[in-house]
């Protein structure tokens, strides 16, 4: 048989070489390719097998290539980034064209920060259709696959395709009507907590603030009495809109409410500059949802 006439090897099997010959390991090459090892080693043996000669010296612990596999990894290695290269450009404009957006937000963001500016949203894209879905779970499906998501938590356990919004700031809110009936001043201490009720929410999740530890970082006595609980921040707004008793506000979210004068707010205030919530997108290589994380970040600066 001729040489021209040999089975080129296929593009998944380059790929498979490629990454073990970069990472030094067929297992971290398994991982960054979303594969196996074993799979990935039977990729690199039909490789070998397609050009006649060995890739990779296996005596050593680390893998390493050999003279030719060296010769061949130089050769393939930036035509194998120019054709991926190629490839996201192709998807990207093909991801332009379609402009429904999927939007998972985590409760409390959604109804108070984002629908009150989804008129502005839409004005500034039309022509795309935005669906919101309020979630309360970072495990729910609609967190994989949306294309945009907005969560609460640490700012270092974000990941590489997520960007801060703004930093976690949290206060004592309550209706007029409660301050007035608690007799509350512009700052509540630790005697108020003690007598007017508390309004609390998500007390099992860890990373959200509760009354508990709001005092701790406040320098005020944890309160002891009933606490009322509520399953989503919105009820829980509600409810203290309603004279119920006090409740935490958190920055960007109630300052609507507070200007309208429906709320109240008080001191001391708790800032947790390495907590906050986080905007995700899946795909952001499409133009319009760069575009899209360009306007949030730009109205939450």
């Amino acid at each position: 048989m001729n040489e021209e006439d040999r089975p080129l090897p296929s593009l998944k099997a380059i790929a498979a070489f490629e990454a073990a010959a970069r990472l030094g390991s067929m297992t971290a090459a398994a991982q960054e390719l979303g594969s196996t090892q074993p799979a990935v080693s039977q990729r690199i043996r039909a490789l070998e097998d397609a050009v006649g000669l060995p890739l990779f010296d296996r005596t050593t612990r680390r893998l390493r290539p050999t003279r030719n596999g060296q010769e061949y990894y130089d050769d393939t290695a930036a035509a194998l980034r120019r054709i991926v290269g190629a490839t996201r450009r192709l998807q990207s404009r093909a991801h332009a064209l379609h402009r429904d957006l999927m939007f998972a937000v985590h409760f409390g963001f959604a109804h108070r920060w984002l629908l009150p500016r989804m008129a502005r949203l839409e004005s500034a894209f039309p022509g795309t259709q935005f669906e919101v879905i309020p979630i309360d779970r970072d495990d729910a499906s609609e967190m994989t696959s949306a294309d945009l998501t907005i969560r609460f938590d640490r700012f270092d356990q974000r990941g590489e395709e997520e960007w801060p919004l703004f930093h976690e700031s949290v206060f004592p809110v309550c209706s007029p009507g409660c301050a007035a009936r608690y007799d509350l001043g512009g700052v509540v201490d630790s005697e108020a907590l003690a007598r007017v009720p508390l309004l609390h929410m998500d007390a099992h999740n860890a990373r959200w603030l509760d009354w508990g530890r709001w005092c701790q970082l406040a320098g005020l006595d944890a309160p002891s009495r009933t606490r009322f609980h509520y399953n989503n921040y919105p009820l829980l707004l509600n409810a203290a809109v309603e004279g119920n008793g006090l409740a935490l506000g958190w920055s960007g979210l109630v300052e609507s409410m507070i200007e309208e004068g429906t709320l109240v707010r008080m001191d001391p205030v708790v800032e947790r500059p390495g907590y906050g919530y986080i905007l995700g997108a899946r795909h952001p290589d499409r133009a319009i949802i760069a575009a899209v994380v360009d306007w949030f970040q730009r109205n939450t600066g």
